[in-house]
């Protein structure tokens, strides 16, 4: 039988991990949590809190609890609307140098689906990356092109609807049986394992993308976390969220709508002010 989690157990899990690197999750919304790590304790097979407690000591425990706390995107190119928006409204509007955060990496799908689109717009050389998650084993594996090909359909499909051409094979190979996007592709992607949303002293971007990530905090949480990004955009540059997110208080007056159907705004001022 399954651990049964109530919300004195969750502030009690959230605080232990807390104490270790990148593992601070007691921002979550209490519903999120809840349902993750039911699915943690079912994976690592843990039967009582006490024993996720003290295998928390170790490192290769911690490990695996954060690359399977993690919500993976399913498909490329959801939302095509979106990346139609992001070729038209964003792309002519970055200069020939950018750079471009995604603060909360889950799987490769969401950053795959970027490089294609920078490819087809001859933009790959352009542009300098930086893909974060708390698990080194996720980030690994996104580096390595791996993503999960049974989506292949829908993933070719979603494609097909935002492109004129055909040329969705050509991104991926096959090695060993296994098919993995094109690792040429990711030459200026750079990974770091580090907890979702949290930048460096001082790092500004042209361009962040945290979609349907923040729908997973509280609300409370969600507002900090929205401001803290914020704050690492160059001035004139964008901010991607989720369709079902939304910006609220006063980032709500302080950011520019580029397209609020695919929930794309831009940071006041000029670029290299």
């Amino acid at each position: 039988m399954g651990v049964t989690l109530g919300i004195n157990d969750l502030k009690m899990v959230t605080a232990e991990m807390a104490q270790y690197p990148d593992m601070d999750y007691s921002g979550l919304s209490f519903s999120f949590l809840k349902r993750r790590l039911t699915y943690v304790f079912e994976k690592l097979k843990v039967r009582k809190l006490v024993t996720f407690k003290e295998r928390l000591s170790e490192s290769e425990f911690r490990e695996e609890v954060k690359y399977h706390m993690a919500v993976k995107v399913t498909e490329m190119f959801r939302d095509p609307g979106f990346w139609r928006s992001v070729r038209h409204n964003i792309f002519p509007a970055l200069g020939e140098r950018f750079s471009v955060w995604f603060p909360d990496t889950p799987s490769g799908e969401e950053l795959f689906s970027f490089l294609v689109l920078l490819k087809e717009s001859n933009l790959l050389d352009s542009v300098d990356i930086v893909c974060q998650h708390p698990s080194e084993k996720l980030c690994s594996e996104i580096s390595l092109g791996v993503f999960d090909s049974r989506n292949g359909e829908l993933n070719h499909s979603n494609y097909k609807r935002l492109e004129e051409s055909d040329r969705f094979e050509d991104y991926f190979t096959n090695e060993n049986g296994e098919l993995t996007f094109k690792r040429s592709l990711l030459k200026n992607c750079r990974f770091r394992t580090k907890a979702a949303g949290i930048a460096e002293e001082g790092e500004l971007f042209d361009f962040i993308v945290f979609r349907n990530s923040g729908i997973n905090y509280s609300y409370g949480r969600h507002e900090e976390l929205f401001k803290e990004i914020v704050e690492h955009i160059r001035p004139g540059g964008f901010l991607a969220i989720g369709v079902k997110e939304s910006i609220s208080g006063s980032l709500k007056d302080y950011l520019a709508v580029v397209d609020d159907k695919e929930s794309l705004y831009r940071k006041p001022g000029v670029k290299n002010e």
